[in-house]
């Protein structure tokens, strides 16, 4: 009987295994993303740098794509345009916001404020981008002392093509 038992338990664990196994390799193409999850902000309710980050460090979608950022806590999702980098960002001396818009693609809602019509707050919200052009794009959060902190990131969208 403890052999039946044990002979049937493997059996099932063996089938269960093998039912998730296409699913994982699916996951693991990185060529087929046209939808990716990216988390932007901790959401503790500190200024440290411990709150300021955007995981994954580089996010990789397809032409066509839409990346979903997560936004916990007080950050604003600015993403610009091929070819900007950190360095090319004008950081004002003071104040709460960067609001740099020289080659931006997306400026995101404001943290800061009341809500747009519909919303219920700004500050724990999904925000979706759609990226139909392939190239390499800087995402920063807009509030000056988390981009000073190293809170930015990098979009990298690849053609149908593209083996990257």
């Amino acid at each position: 009987m403890k052999r039946l038992t044990l002979a049937m338990t493997c059996a099932m664990a063996s089938f269960a295994i093998g039912l998730t196994a296409p699913f994982a390799t699916a996951d693991d193409d990185h060529n087929k993303r046209l939808s990716v999850t990216v988390s932007f902000g901790a959401g503790l309710n500190t200024t440290g740098p411990a709150n300021h980050h955007i995981l994954p460090d580089v996010i990789k979608v397809k032409s066509g794509g839409v990346v979903n950022f997560v936004v916990a806590g007080f950050h604003q999702v600015f993403v610009y345009n091929p070819g900007t980098t950190p360095k090319d960002i004008v950081v004002p001396a003071s104040g709460t916001f960067i609001n740099d818009l020289t080659n931006i693609y997306y400026q995101g809602l404001s943290p800061a404020g009341s809500p747009p019509p519909g919303l219920a707050n700004t500050q724990n919200r999904v925000e979706s981008v759609f990226f139909d052009r392939p190239g390499r794009y800087l995402v920063i959060c807009n509030v000056t002392s988390h981009f000073r902190n190293g809170m930015f990131s990098f979009v990298k969208v690849i053609d149908d093509d593209d083996d990257d």
